[in-house]
């Protein structure tokens, strides 16, 4: 994984065919969880839907050709995923998190212009001490119920004190960003034009990669 170490990636166009994708997300059941704001899939390679299964495979390979490329061996959970808005707009937007994951990404569904404030962001963390996880009980609270109380608020608020934001990725249609899981993100605005704000979901773990040498017959005695 070395070699993906604190990465992002973007790619544009990233199926040929999308509108078939699209289509099969919102044929899927979705549910909530205390885990995440919005509503969710379960993972397309476990549920009893074989066109779902299928398009999960289908995507993992793309991502191991396409993304992480040398990928051999990996675990990948697939999700179709839902933003709505809440009824206080500060809440509008994603927490500043890392996963105990390897990658992680998503590519947007909504077909509409690109728009710098709705996509992802990553972010590098600015104060020196742990991070808290003592929101846990006012996030659980808007992530099952959508309720906004003035406690998430100031934990919102806090959570945000606590980085920097150095890349920040567009919402474009059919663009893919992967990441190394465990540097800071989050979902920028969920004020997307045609609600709810829809993307494609993957986590990657376990992951194993082939030794790849360089194909370049350049030598240079310098090293790093």
């Amino acid at each position: 994984m070395d070699i993906y170490r604190n990465s992002t990636h973007v790619i544009d166009d990233f199926f040929n065919d999308i509108q078939p994708i699209i289509d099969l997300g919102n044929s899927l059941e979705y549910h909530n969880n205390e885990a995440w704001p919005g509503l969710r899939t379960d993972n397309l390679l476990q549920i009893n839907n074989t066109l779902a299964v299928e398009f999960a495979k289908f995507f993992a390979k793309n991502i191991a050709d396409k993304v992480f490329y040398g990928l051999s061996k990996f675990e990948i959970d697939v999700r179709f995923h839902k933003n709505d808005l809440y009824n206080v707009d500060e809440a509008n937007c994603g927490w500043i998190h890392n996963d105990d994951i390897d990658f992680a990404g998503l590519v947007y569904l909504n077909d509409e212009e690109p728009n710098m404030s709705t996509g992802t962001s990553i972010f590098d963390k600015t104060l020196s001490k742990d991070f808290e996880a003592e929101d846990y009980k006012s996030r659980k609270e808007l992530n099952l119920k959508k309720n906004v109380t003035d406690q998430y608020l100031k934990d919102l608020k806090n959570n945000r004190s606590q980085f920097s934001e150095t890349i920040n990725v567009g919402n474009k249609f059919n663009r893919l960003v992967a990441y190394d899981a465990t540097q800071w993100h989050r979902p920028n605005s969920y004020k997307v034009k045609t609600l709810p704000r829809y993307s494609l979901l993957f986590f990657i773990n376990n992951a194993q990669f082939q030794e790849l040498s360089s194909i370049l017959s350049v030598k240079s005695s310098w090293s790093n």
